[in-house]
């Protein structure tokens, strides 16, 4: 194949003049790969394409980006708390494309998936059509076949049970919670509040995700939207 074991040329930088190239928007790729063989080949691959722009690193230290690619699902502490303003579509590459996989990469919060076995040009078009993707190819593959639709509905019936609120709305939070919650409601990140709690930004990032396990919330708006809900917050006319 390919995307593991061929190209295995340096990392070119385009400069490319050609009116067609400028034509079509640029698309930023997050490489967050774990086997270093394979990101290797896949910054080959991307680097000599004058329409990518590639970005390396972990999860939570990348620049913003259109596309972020992995090869393991990744934790979802790296997920939830990263102060994203337009989170990547996540695209999963993966030995075999079995159901199975699929389905794990879906659960993961892939939008689309691509086998390490696949051609250079599968990868690339992948990119290209996923960023212009109105939902989730990944989805529709799943959904296009009976088994796959009865795997969907069964996980989003066993997530609306484990999510079902039970007759106790008792604040678990505790002040501080609360306080970082108040500025997440005025749309504060979390170096703003950090430097606001004399605290640090990644001291802050760990108590938000406290927070939303406490929560069991999503993200950080949906964190304080359900505080507020509850009147867990002071008014937002007070902060």
């Amino acid at each position: 194949m390919a995307l593991k074991h061929g190209n295995t040329q340096p990392l070119l930088i385009p400069l490319s003049h050609d009116g067609s190239a400028r034509v079509a928007r640029r698309i930023t790729v997050h490489l967050a790969i774990l086997d270093s063989q394979l990101e290797r080949s896949v910054l080959g691959l991307l680097g000599r394409n004058a329409r990518f722009s590639v970005v390396t690193g972990s999860i939570g230290y990348a620049a913003e980006s259109d596309v972020r690619i992995v090869d393991c699902v990744p934790h979802p502490d790296q997920q939830r708390e990263l102060n994203e303003q337009r989170p990547p579509k996540l695209l999963f590459l993966g030995e075999i494309a079995t159901e199975l996989a699929l389905m794990e990469a879906a659960k993961a919060g892939a939008w689309a998936f691509v086998a390490e076995s696949e051609d250079d040009e599968v990868l690339e078009q992948t990119i290209s059509d996923l960023v212009m993707s109105k939902g989730s190819p990944l989805l529709r593959k799943l959904a296009s076949n009976e088994t796959g639709s009865k795997a969907i509905l069964a996980d989003l019936a066993k997530r609306r049970e484990r999510r079902t609120p039970n007759s106790s709305t008792s604040n678990p939070l505790n002040p501080r919670d609360v306080k970082i919650l108040e500025h997440i409601a005025r749309g504060e990140s979390s170096k703003d509040i950090g430097e606001a709690m004399k605290l640090s930004e990644q001291t802050i990032k760990n108590y938000v995700v406290r927070i939303l396990d406490r929560t069991h919330t999503h993200n950080r708006a949906h964190a304080a939207a359900l505080a507020a809900q509850r009147g867990w917050l002071s008014p937002l006319d007070a902060f």
